[in-house]
């Protein structure tokens, strides 16, 4: 195989970023788009791209000039897709949450393992190089001993976004958390590891039509008594002053919010959300190509999973849970 011919299931705003990230891939061509609900948005944009528009996923899936999709759809359709796909020969590039069930984990990691097709996590937000860098910063020891860490994000979301499928719990397993949340918890678990205790909140303070949470937070409590934060908020667009990463230590310190700055030093421009998917095109395409890892696997799935669901049991309980 000389260059991966890829597929993108789903019409939401995530396929545009999908597509304009591989766009620039020179390994990668989009060959088109299916959809399971709105066929006029989906020949549009097919339209514009000059790819072909599938009837269905089951069209796509069984076309043999096909060699991966991106699975985009609804989180309750992920599961029974990705297993057709697996048996179909078709790597993964699936996006957050993978699953949301840990049984359904647990079988496709397996069928994948199997088969020797790739399933890779959407996890954009490590593909960042301004995240690498503060993992390899966290690792050589610049900032000594870790006292406290935070990552934040506040912002609004579409009315589209607000009372489609994210409303309601039984498709999106969740609320703020389990959706844009993801992408806190597994850079958490990147650049700091598994707390040992975690304090959860949330709450339904905007989007009152939604039933799950629009936002939340998580204390963590790491094995060697450092602590964290994790708060994730869809209520308000005014966060300029809280959103980022930030982690103090002994002998400095390190934020990520227009760049990676440590100790006031600016070390990485590389945080744009857009650049994250081409960045993360390029891991997909050497993974398949080149044999290449994953900087994101399915354990860091499973990882993010236990946490989120820990940390609502957590709310709903009152309580401080162990993991």
């Amino acid at each position: 195989m000389s260059k991966v011919r890829i597929g993108i299931v789903g019409t939401g705003f995530i396929s545009d970023f999908h597509y304009n990230g591989f766009k620039k891939n020179t390994d990668a061509e989009i060959i088109g788009v299916c959809t399971h609900s709105n066929m006029e948005k989906l020949n549009k944009m097919c339209e514009e791209w000059n790819i072909k528009a599938y009837k269905n996923f089951d069209e796509m899936v069984d076309d043999p000039n096909i060699d991966a999709l991106i699975i985009g759809s609804i989180n309750t359709d992920h599961y029974p897709q990705i297993l057709k796909s697996i048996k179909n020969g078709k790597h993964l590039l699936v996006e957050k949450p993978v699953v949301s069930d840990f049984e359904q984990l647990n079988e496709i990691e397996k069928a994948s393992k199997e088969s020797g097709i790739l399933l890779f996590p959407g996890h954009n937000f490590v593909y960042r190089e301004a995240v690498v860098k503060a993992k390899e910063v966290l690792e050589n020891g610049t900032l000594g001993k870790i006292v406290y860490s935070s990552i934040i994000s506040t912002h609004d979301i579409s009315k589209e976004q607000s009372e489609g499928w994210r409303s309601k719990k039984a498709l999106a397993a969740g609320g703020a958390l389990m959706d844009s949340g993801h992408h806190l918890t597994y850079m958490s678990l990147y650049l700091m590891g598994m707390p040992k205790k975690i304090q959860a909140f949330k709450s339904n303070l905007v989007l009152n039509n939604m039933e799950g949470e629009d936002i939340a937070q998580i204390n963590l409590l790491y094995p060697d008594n450092s602590i964290g934060c994790i708060m994730q908020s869809w209520t308000s667009a005014h966060g300029e002053g809280v959103n980022g990463i930030n982690i103090v230590g002994e002998k400095g310190c390190l934020s990520i919010t227009d760049g990676l700055y440590v100790n006031g030093e600016k070390l990485s421009s590389d945080v744009d959300y857009a650049v994250s998917f081409e960045n993360q095109a390029k891991a997909f395409t050497d993974c398949i190509l080149k044999g290449t890892k994953p900087i994101s696997t399915i354990d860091d799935v499973r990882n993010t999973l236990k946490l989120i669901y820990k940390a609502y049991e957590s709310s709903e309980k009152d309580a401080v849970i162990s993991i």
